[in-house]
């Protein structure tokens, strides 16, 4: 415990959490360095059809873990998926099957008062914002300022960073094609058009992409995946510097990059790609970017 006070009162420490549809993961930062507190990182399974008070006190529980690897831990950064009032820090979540209790509850109050902390100190953003956050804070992007970042698995997720700036873009409900953006650039759409073009079915992204080599379906699928991300970007204006790519999809960058270069060159836009360079822990730094330092 000495040695947690001692790096409490040299560097600034938070906590950054990301809250996702079944999990939590937590970690302090240490703000100076930008590096995660030794023995502070903890992921764990939260039940997210459970009633408010259990899904509230399991969110506490393992923030708490967490805040025990240094002392005096007072400031708090969420990453939480939407819909959210994140200022005020009221769930709008319903109809979506993940923390359906919560629903017009103020969450930040709540977590308050079983944390023992002011609900000033805790602030939350959106994920996909709290993403591009932490890969300009310490990432794929660190030192730009301008950038947008997407988040491709199970949903669609997107941020803007304008002189270093980030906002949610909320890109999910644009209209795209013959629906939204989301229903493009998500895995039900590379679950279903895999089955569309070879008939057979498959449990996941991961086992479309590891077929990739040996059926020319698959790899007809991710070209039309990446041909579509590109034709997505070119409606944007203006066109992005700069996009940081994250989530699970975006593991299958060579399959789909052929697709997605193509489309850039025939609109002419010469827009760079990046991976995410912290995987998970990006929305981690991000939620503690939002804090003071």
């Amino acid at each position: 415990m000495e040695q947690s006070n001692a790096l409490n009162s040299r560097h600034p420490v938070v906590l950054g959490a990301d809250i996702g549809g079944s999990h939590i993961t937590t970690a302090l930062i240490d703000q100076q360095r930008r590096t995660l507190v030794p023995g502070s990182f903890h992921r764990e399974q939260v039940n997210a059809q459970g009633t408010a008070p259990e899904i509230i006190q399991a969110w506490a529980r393992v923030m708490r873990l967490s805040m025990q690897a240094a002392a005096g831990v007072q400031q708090i950064g969420i990453a939480m998926p939407g819909p959210f009032k994140y200022e005020e820090g009221i769930s709008l979540i319903k109809g979506l099957h993940k923390y359906e209790a919560l629903y017009e509850l103020n969450v930040k109050e709540l977590l308050a008062q079983e944390l023992q902390l002011p609900a000033s100190n805790i602030k939350m953003a959106n994920d996909a914002q709290c993403f591009l956050q932490g890969e300009l804070y310490n990432g794929a992007a660190k030192g730009r300022l301008n950038a947008m970042g997407f988040t491709l698995g199970t949903g669609f997720g997107s941020a803007i960073a304008e002189n270093g700036i980030v906002r949610d873009a909320a890109f999910f409900d644009t209209p795209f094609l013959a629906s939204r953006a989301e229903e493009y650039f998500c895995a039900r759409w590379i679950m279903r058009r895999y089955q569309e073009l070879s008939g057979q079915t498959a449990k996941n992204v991961k086992a479309i992409a590891d077929v990739a080599q040996t059926e020319p379906a698959v790899a007809a699928l991710f070209h039309e995946f990446g041909a579509n991300l590109g034709a997505f970007i070119a409606t944007l204006q203006p066109a992005p510097e700069l996009v940081v790519l994250g989530g699970n999809i975006a593991q299958t960058f060579p399959l789909f990059k052929s697709g997605l270069l193509e489309k850039m060159q025939a609109n002419s836009l010469s827009t760079s790609f990046v991976l995410s360079a912290l995987g998970e822990q990006a929305s981690l730094f991000g939620a503690a970017g939002m804090l003071p330092a």
